[in-house]
C-alpha cells in the first residue's frame, strides 16, 4: 500500500476535532517506546501528550504523521522555538516496527525540512534511543569522543544517509528506589552521601525546596538558572544558543506541567550571604505511573562549583521524593557522557546505565 503524509491540527481537548487521530498518533509513540524498552515507563497518555503539544508563546509545535492503508503508522513532532533559538527545529521521528526500512521515515523526514524551511530554521536536532544491552557491533563516537551509539542502528543508518552528524551521546540511568527506603534497612547511603555534601558546603549556603510552584520571592532566580541550564551544561557540538526566561515562561512550564498530570519536587542551593538561587535539581512524575520518576534539570553555576552542591542537592531531593511519593519505584536520569561530574554523583547514588541517546544535528541550507 502507498504510504501518505500529513500533518495532523492540534485539538485543543480529546473530544474535540482531530482527537481520534491525535489519540492513534500517541498510541504509535507508546508502541514503540514499548518496542524499544520493553516496558512502559515512558509512556505518555493521549491526555498528557496533548497537554504538552498545545501552542504556547514559547513554543510552536507540528506533528506530521505517515498513514498506510488509512491507519497511522508513524510520526513526525517538531518544536519550534519562538523567544530565542529562532534558527533551529527539534524532530522526533517515530516509526512503528512493522513498518520500517520502508521510506517511511525517510518521507517523515522530507516532511519536517519542509516546516522546517517554511519557518526559516536552519539547524535540525534530533534525538535517538537504543539499551545498553544490545548486541555488539561498529559504534559511533560524537565529536566530543565521550561515548558512543550503535552504527548498525536504524536511527543511524537514516540520521547519517540523510545528512546528520552525531554531535554528542548521552547515557540513560535508572536508580532502583527500593534499597533506599527506609525499611530496606540501607537508607543510611543516602542520607551519608547528604551529610557529607551538606558538611562542605552549608558554610555558605543553604537549600530550599517547592513542590509545583516556585515562591514569588524566588521565581528571578529560578528563571536565570533555567536559563543558564541552556547553555552551562556540556553541549557536545549543538548549536544552542541561551534560551530566554522569566517569571512568566516559569509560570507557564508550572501550570502546564500541573494541567499534564505532572508533579514536581525542585530543590535550589541558595548562597546565604547574597540570598541568590546557585543551583537547582527538579525531579516529576505523573499520576497515571506513580511507579516511575524522571530526574530533570541539575545545575550549580559554574562560580559556585566545588562544594559539593550537586550531591547535597540530588541527594536532598531524592529523600523527599522518598517521603512524599511512598509508591515511586524507580527514577530516570540523562546526561551527557562527556558530564563526568554529574555522571560521578549519578553513580554514587546508585544510578545504573539502561541506555544511550544519540544527538544528532542537521544544517539545512
Amino acid at each position: 500500500m502507498d504510504t501518505t503524509i500529513e500533518q495532523l491540527p492540534i485539538p485543543a481537548t480529546p473530544d474535540a476535532a482531530g482527537g481520534i487521530d491525535f489519540a492513534r498518533s500517541a498510541a504509535v509513540s507508546n508502541e514503540v517506546e514499548r518496542a524499544l524498552w520493553g516496558h512502559d515507563d515512558f509512556r505518555l497518555e493521549v491526555a498528557e501528550r496533548l497537554t504538552m503539544m498545545q501552542p504556547m508563546p514559547d513554543r510552536e509545535r507540528v506533528l506530521g504523521v505517515a498513514r498506510v492503508g488509512g491507519e497511522i503508522v508513524a510520526n513526525a513532532r517538531l518544536g519550534f522555538p519562538q523567544r530565542d533559538n529562532l534558527r533551529t527545529a527539534y524532530l522526533q521521528i517515530e516509526v512503528l516496527p512493522a513498518h520500517r526500512r520502508r521510506g517511511t521515515a525517510t518521507a517523515l523526514l522530507a516532511f519536517a525540512q519542509r516546516q522546517a524551511a517554511a519557518r526559516g530554521r536552519t539547524v535540525l536536532m534530533s534525538w535517538s534511543d537504543a539499551p545498553t544491552d544490545g548486541a555488539g557491533g561498529p559504534v559511533l563516537v560524537p565529536p566530543t569522543g565521550a561515548g558512543g551509539f550503535p552504527a548498525d542502528d536504524a536511527s543511524s543508518v537514516l540520521a547519517l544517509r540523510s545528512g546528520f552528524e552525531l554531535v554528542q551521546v548521552d547515557r540513560q540511568s535508572v536508580l532502583d528506589l527500593a534499597g533506599l527506603r527506609p525499611a530496606d534497612g540501607i537508607a543510611g547511603g543516602l542520607e551519608v552521601q547528604e551529610s557529607e555534601a551538606a558538611g562542605m558546603g552549608s558554610g555558605h549556603y543553604g537549600l530550599v525546596g517547592w513542590t509545583d510552584r516556585c515562591p514569588d520571592g524566588l521565581v528571578a532566580d529560578y528563571a536565570l538558572l533555567r536559563q543558564r541550564m541552556s547553555t552551562d551544561p556540556p553541549l557536545g557540538g549543538f548549536a544552542q544558543e541561551e534560551e530566554s526566561w522569566d517569571a512568566g515562561r516559569i509560570r507557564r512550564e508550572e501550570a502546564t506541567a500541573l494541567e499534564g498530570g505532572a508533579t514536581t519536587l525542585v530543590c535550589a542551593v541558595q548562597h546565604r550571604s547574597s540570598g541568590q538561587l546557585v543551583g537547582h535539581t527538579i525531579l516529576e512524575r505523573f499520576g497515571s505511573r506513580p511507579a516511575v520518576v524522571y530526574q530533570e534539570d541539575t545545575l550549580v553555576l559554574e562560580e559556585h562549583r566545588g562544594h559539593r552542591l550537586g550531591m547535597w542537592l540530588k541527594a536532598a531531593n531524592l529523600r523527599r521524593a522518598l517521603g512524599e511519593w511512598p509508591d515511586a519505584r524507580r527514577v530516570y536520569t540523562w546526561n551527557a557522557e562527556e558530564n563526568s561530574f554529574m555522571l560521578a554523583v549519578n553513580v554514587a547514588l546508585g544510578f545504573r546505565p539502561v541506555g544511550r541517546t544519540a544527538g544528532w544535528q542537521k544544517v539545512l541550507p
